[in-house]
């Protein structure tokens, strides 16, 4: 049994804000209701565009800690390579901070923002539908997290409760070994089409515009792909140095100012989406590595 956990651990993102919004009494709804954008069969305490910059910041957290680790079988938890987990807590140390300096942001419009809600509202604004400690309602957290093999020796479980535990261990390291494995090949398959439909002419008969974003994306692959590749993934990291080496460091402006760059990465991309296409539709128990 390979123990992933020699090359890694979990991460566990976790956060909260408040919701702003209430249900509305039966009893309460009127006519009026219909005809009020913040009125509905739920009533919304604020604006709901003040608290967008505090979801913002965590959503970019959540794409952030999707791009540096693998998936794993348990919800709520990522698996995070051993020589990316400084990387990655630094960062989200950054994300807290920016989140942290969103919620102070919010809280000090927090009056204003319920004196325009008294005015919406009308009838239905209540008072105690607003917490007066509102910055106990956030939180941005994230801890890391170590599983190993049930102790039999411990003597805290049964010996067949003990087997059973191990089965399932070693049954949870097999899943993250395939989720990893086909997580990284869909990833870089899905790249791969993105880019080769700039190629492709849409309904309009134009080209598709090469955005920064898109060549960016790859780059940010790269950087990343051999910390992720922890179960050495032959055929998918030489089909990635093709691709890194087709691109060979150009930016967006370069390719899409260049014809005869753009068709030569078309073609030579073509192909890597055709290698990549076999070995998707191979059974995932062909997977092969070294």
């Amino acid at each position: 049994m390979e123990n992933i956990f020699e090359m890694g651990c979990l991460i566990q993102l976790s956060s909260s804000a408040w919701g702003a919004r209430r249900k509305i009494k039966t009893e309460q709804i009127t006519d009026l209701a219909g005809a009020n954008e913040w009125l509905s069969t739920h009533k919304k305490l604020i604006d709901p565009c003040a608290l967008k910059p505090i979801c913002k910041v965590v959503n970019a957290a959540r794409s952030y800690l999707s791009g540096m680790s693998l998936p794993f079988p348990i919800n709520g938890m990522v698996f995070v390579p051993k020589e990316m987990i400084s990387r990655v807590d630094e960062e989200l140390d950054r994300f807290k901070s920016d989140f942290d300096s969103e919620v102070e942001e919010f809280i000090s419009r927090y009056d204003g923002l319920r004196e325009v809600a008294l005015v919406y509202l009308g009838d239905l604004f209540d008072e105690t539908d607003y917490p007066v400690d509102i910055r106990s309602k956030f939180s941005f957290a994230w801890r890391f997290i170590v599983l190993d093999v049930p102790n039999g020796k411990s003597g805290l479980l049964a010996p067949e409760v003990y087997e059973r535990e191990k089965a399932k261990f070693v049954q949870t390291m097999e899943e993250a070994r395939e989720l990893a494995i086909v997580s990284l090949r869909e990833e870089f398959s899905g790249m791969i089409k993105r880019v080769t439909e700039r190629f492709t002419n849409g309904n309009d008969t134009k080209t598709k515009v090469f955005k920064n974003g898109t060549i960016n994306n790859f780059y940010e692959f790269f950087e990343t792909f051999k910390e992720r590749n922890i179960f050495r993934d032959s055929e998918l990291a030489e089909l990635v140095s093709q691709a890194e080496a087709i691109l060979g460091g150009k930016t967006a402006e370069t390719i899409r100012s260049n014809d005869q760059l753009k068709e030569q990465i078309k073609n030579e991309m073509a192909e890597v989406e055709k290698s990549m296409e076999d070995i998707l539709s191979r059974p995932r128990r062909r997977i092969v590595m070294n």
